[in-house]
């Protein structure tokens, strides 16, 4: 009798210690994998990103308008070298350096700038920064607004030719300045927002040490056409000594490097992404968790959770650490540790030394955590490395809740079995051990178990019901897996792959928007009239076909078929995945899509033909209904396809692609369009159209 009350307490413990052990595995596993994705996506997040701004300044440097504006303003630059300056003229430019850019760069720079270092010295620096700064009637943060000064040059005609044209770029795209750079002299001879670093030289003026004159040396000694550099964060006196990122292409004229055309990097975007749009919990992230990303100095270069959420604490952990009173109020004044906090724990080392994993260590501030570390290498000469961390005691709350659990768990069954094994005689102790097997291999997940027990009791009849029971158990998991896969199969027929993802994982509502998509809206023309040449079936099955192909060809082209009504067809282009050419992929499947129907149209011998729509902008993407689902697109760029391809229908050339100016633009080269002057969107005003026929590319 106490072997068997021994065996039965050992028993319990051991199921209780199995269960925990596994169950801590399994959560511990969770957890590492959670962290791990999470710093993963981040940086594909951030390196998608620079890859997005690498070639859009490698475009707008080759750009017809951005090679006439840099000559442009190069000669008439040039022109004001030998310009007489009036000592008012001075005056009053030296008093905005001492009343508005001295008091500002004090706020982030050691020691005490004065107006002389800065000022500038040549004609031409002069005659500019009077004219679109001191006499510039906007504030300091709007001089941007001032689009030609009165001064009758014929440099300002030029600033007011092409002016908007920049300034819709840097505000588009949301950089904070663009500047044409002469690649001989070094002069800034243009910028979208007027600092003191305007047409000072990069080669000799007071910033000949910046990042910005960095960046010009390197692409001077690089001189091939589409190239591209950046220069990392770094303190930009013109900007009041904030953190200032720089992406550069040269700009040439037939084979004459004239130019480089600089961009400054905004910082808010890589906040945004490193954030989660400052969303931390909704990333998974709980009450402790974020990403962040650290320079090869082992300064930061992303934003602190901590200081958005809790800067008194923030401040005060700081304090305890103590870091120079001088750093914590260039914090405070910036709102942010970019250049300014260093990070130089364990996980930012190893990362820096090139490795890659995921520990228990202390985070920069101190306290132990759970940290997911890797290099990032964004360009030639930008590393940074990336982490994401959470608080061990947030991490590990889970499973210490499960150990309790379990614990407490145990201590009900030991006394309740012990009293039991005192009632229970040795012919019970085997069919229970069975028994126990048994409910052991069903809890590792085995369902076609059998029970034997050689008796013909209570314990038989309860082998026999537990045997019924593992093979109900056992068809039902059979049948519940045959009907998920049956599930997921007319669930992917019907919307994106992505939506059922989220679908199975139990999100409600599923609305998104996308600020970069392509939309295609076609419409089978005459093919409703040609039905009743045919039977129903022949009139089913000949659409069926038509719409095959048509996804077929989508999935060639990585294009998101989202809806077909009828003998109309939706699809998008960059929808769920950004993509840089996604204009270019609306428009093969659009070509595709001409001759696939050109090739049923003739094989049936009957009389139809389509007509597309291509329009790209932000849409809405959502999931509709609640017995039958539909994935559609909302807003106005959906609304703009449709209506261009109703347009096309009733105006245009049979089997024709009607594209909008913003799809026209980035193609022009590659595909042969013809004008179709302007259309009237309904409450929205003209539109300028294009008009592709099949077999319009150029190549």
């Amino acid at each position: 009798m106490l072997m068997l009350l021994a065996v039965s307490i050992a028993s319990i413990l051991v199921i209780s210690y199995v269960g925990y052990t596994s169950g801590k595995e399994a959560l511990l596993n969770n957890i590492y994998y959670q962290m791990t994705e999470i710093r993963n996506s981040r940086a594909r997040q951030v390196q998608s990103y620079f890859n997005y701004v690498r070639n859009q300044a490698i475009t707008l440097a080759e750009d017809p308008t951005v090679v006439d504006a840099m000559g442009s303003f190069r000669d008439t630059f040039n022109q004001l070298e030998e310009q007489e300056i009036p000592s008012d003229w001075i005056s009053e430019l030296w008093l905005f350096y001492e009343k508005e850019f001295i008091p500002r760069l004090k706020v982030n720079v050691d020691g005490i700038p004065s107006v002389i270092t800065y000022f500038p010295k040549k004609a031409a620096t002069r005659y500019l920064q009077y004219h679109y700064i001191a006499n510039n009637p906007y504030p300091v943060e709007d001089k941007s607004y001032l689009n030609k000064a009165k001064d009758g040059s014929e440099y300002s005609t030029i600033h007011e030719k092409y002016h908007v044209f920049f300034r819709d770029i840097a505000t588009r795209f949301n950089y904070n300045n663009l500047a044409l750079v002469d690649s001989k002299t070094g002069n800034i001879v243009y910028t979208v927002n007027k600092g003191t670093g305007f047409a000072t030289s990069l080669h000799d003026g007071p910033y000949a040490y910046s990042g910005a004159a960095n960046l010009l040396e390197t692409l001077q000694n690089n001189r091939e056409r589409g190239a591209f550099e950046m220069v990392d964060f770094a303190p930009f006196r013109p900007n009041y000594a904030q953190p200032v990122a720089f992406i550069g292409s040269p700009i040439f004229q037939q084979s004459n490097l004239i130019g480089i055309l600089l961009l400054q990097l905004p910082v808010d975007e890589i906040n945004r992404i490193m954030t989660g749009n400052y969303q931390w919990k909704k990333d998974g992230l709980g009450q402790t968790g974020e990403t962040i990303l650290v320079g090869l100095d082992y300064l930061m270069r992303s934003q602190s959770r901590f200081l958005v959420e809790d800067p008194d604490n923030y401040f005060s952990e700081l304090n305890k650490q103590r870091i120079p009173d001088k750093i914590i109020q260039k914090i405070r004044a910036n709102n942010s540790p970019i250049l300014l906090q260093e990070i130089r724990s364990d996980s930012i080392k190893r990362a820096i030394n090139g490795q890659e994993g995921l520990a228990i260590l202390n985070d920069y501030r101190g306290i132990p955590s759970l940290i997911s570390y890797a290099p990032l290498k964004l360009a030639d000469r930008l590393d940074w490395v990336i982490i994401a961390k959470i608080y061990v005691s947030e991490a590990f709350a889970p499973i210490q809740l499960f150990g309790k659990r379990v614990l407490v768990t145990t201590a009900i069954l030991v006394p309740l079995v012990t009293l039991l094994s005192l009632f229970l005689s040795r012919r019970l102790v085997i069919p229970i051990y069975r028994l126990i097997s048994g409910a052991k291999k069903i809890t590792s997940g085995a369902t076609n178990v059998v029970v034997d027990v050689p008796s013909d009791d209570e314990f038989c009849h309860l082998a026999q019901a537990f045997n019924k029971m593992a093979r109900t158990i056992d068809e039902e998991k059979e049948a519940l897996e045959k009907q998920i896969r049956k599930n997921d199969s007319l669930l992917l027929k019907t919307l994106p792959a992505p939506i059922v993802k989220r679908l199975k994982r139990g999100e409600q509502k599923i609305a998104d928007k996308f600020p970069h998509v392509t939309v295609l809206s076609a419409n089978i023309v005459g093919f409703d009239e040609q039905c009743d040449l045919m039977t129903a079936e022949e009139a089913v099955g000949l659409l069926n076909d038509i719409v095959s192909a048509f996804d077929d060809a989508a999935e060639r082209h990585d294009v998101e078929k989202i809806s077909t009504v009828g003998t109309s067809y939706l699809a998008a282009s960059g929808l769920f995945l950004p993509r840089l050419d996604r204009d270019k992929g609306a428009i093969e499947l659009a070509l595709e899509m001409l001759r696939i129907v050109r090739g049923f149209s003739q094989e049936s011998h009957l009389d139809f033909e389509i007509r597309i729509g291509i329009y790209s902008g932000t849409v809405i993407g959502g999931l509709l209904g609640k017995t039958k689902l539909i994935y559609n697109l909302l807003g106005n760029t959906a609304k703009i396809a449709r209506f261009l391809m109703i347009v096309n229908s009733v105006e245009g050339k049979p089997n024709s692609i009607l594209v909008s100016q913003n799809v026209y633009e980035p193609l022009q080269d590659f595909y042969k369009f013809s004008s179709m002057g302007e259309i009237e969107i309904p409450e929205q005003g003209k539109l300028a159209v294009w008009l592709l026929r099949d077999g319009g590319s150029k190549k």
